[in-house]
């Protein structure tokens, strides 16, 4: 065999070949999260169902807005269908017996919270009352980091309970960048 039909078998019929071939990208850029019909609704339903359980109705400003503002940002970018599903796995799980804490930065997201994905309230320090709902974020015990037992004095004055009702102490003041990213658009892995 010759030097030019060596060339026209190595050469020029491997790039005829390779140009017969489609371009095909193996691992598409985007994401493909599975499909739950409704999955927007119901996390925003549990999540203000869950709220409004815990700090009354209407929901004090500052836990309205930081879950609005979380509730937006997931539901927006494609992310609801990701909470029920960990809220599903969770939930099963502690109704199973098993212990289920959170990981990496969904602790930093209220609304996993109130979706019942994480233990961690993630708002600032608060006193909050389980009977009247009512809170205290503004306090200068609040204010000052220095959460000790405090009577639920105005629930003994709303509903006459006994005096031995505690406000509960709650929040780790994690702002909500960690996990949603700066823009609210930070890609989400859950569990």
């Amino acid at each position: 065999m010759g030097e030019e039909k060596a060339r026209e078998i190595v050469i020029t019929n491997t790039n005829k070949i390779a140009d017969m071939i489609e371009k095909i990208k193996p691992i598409p850029d985007d994401t493909f999260p599975p499909k739950i019909e409704g999955a927007d609704e119901e996390l925003r339903q549990i999540c203000m169902d869950k709220a409004i359980s815990i700090y009354g109705d209407p929901l004090p400003p500052i836990v309205q807005d930081r879950l609005e503002t979380e509730l937006n940002s997931i539901i927006s970018n494609g992310y609801a269908v990701l909470y029920i599903i960990a809220q599903k796995l969770v939930w099963k799980s502690v109704a199973d017996g098993y212990l289920v804490g959170s990981r990496g930065s969904v602790g930093s997201s209220f609304a996993a919270n109130m979706a019942g994905i994480t233990e961690v309230n993630s708002l600032p320090p608060h006193y909050i009352c389980d009977h009247c709902k009512y809170s205290d974020f503004e306090s200068e015990t609040v204010k000052a980091f220095a959460m000790e037992e405090a009577a639920a004095v105005i629930c003994r004055i709303r509903t006459a309970l006994s005096a031995d009702i505690s406000l509960e102490r709650t929040g780790m003041i994690f702002p909500s960048r960690p996990f949603l990213g700066s823009k609210g658009i930070k890609n989400l892995i859950l569990i």
